[in-house]
């Protein structure tokens, strides 16, 4: 009986993986949906979330293709702009998260914004801490009542329990994950509706 509570209780690393998806629908049109992405930084919106507190983004590369758009900036303020970016930035998140070791996180961002479809992928550039990976993706097409969202996110984490609490932090993970995800749905709605009923839409800067 002894030997058997001390397998159980002896200290193990364990990788939690939590991972969770979602969709839902935006009340706002699809062309107005891409251009408070391109003109508001929906950075906070994508990665402030889950104890995720954004600390630094720099741009590491940005390609805009006007060719679709004979009049660019004309359409740009009538909200129906058909330039396309694509952009990467590199970003720094402080995790504050009871189930994850404080860290200081590394992500790399990658936006691919055409006229008819919006897809952004988050995710670490290496094990960090006992982040083993992190990962998100925001995609976003146009719908019959405004644009269709699909979230996603999936995350590895090392922790040191008792053999018998593996299951417990399976849990929790799975729980910050989803949790995560949600207040990133709120955070990204919240972004839109901010800003869909504007008649000009000037560019946000950093």
């Amino acid at each position: 009986m002894a030997a058997i509570a001390a397998w159980a209780f002896w200290p193990v690393e364990h990788s939690a993986e939590g991972s969770d998806q979602r969709e839902f629908q935006v009340q706002c049109d699809f062309a107005r949906f891409r251009q408070i992405l391109v003109r508001k930084n929906p950075t906070k919106a994508i990665v402030a979330h889950g104890g995720m507190e954004l600390i630094s983004e720099s741009i590491e590369g940005l390609n805009v293709d006007t060719s679709q758009d004979d009049q660019p900036l004309l359409n740009a303020i009538r909200g129906q702009s058909r330039t396309e970016v694509d952009a990467t930035k590199t970003l720094t998140v402080h995790v504050n998260n009871p189930q994850i070791e404080s860290t200081d996180l590394v992500l790399r961002q990658h936006a691919d914004i055409d006229q008819d479809r919006v897809r952004v992928e988050t995710r670490s550039t290496d094990p960090q801490g006992s982040i083993q990976r992190y990962e998100t993706t925001l995609e976003a097409v146009p719908d019959a009542d405004g644009t269709r969202v699909s979230l996603s996110v999936q995350m590895v984490i090392t922790v040191r329990v008792p053999r018998l609490f593996t299951g417990t932090a399976d849990r929790e993970v799975q729980r910050s994950a989803e949790t995560g995800l949600a207040e990133q749905q709120d955070a990204l709605t919240a972004l839109v509706e901010k800003y869909a009923s504007d008649l000009l839409m000037l560019p946000e800067f950093n």
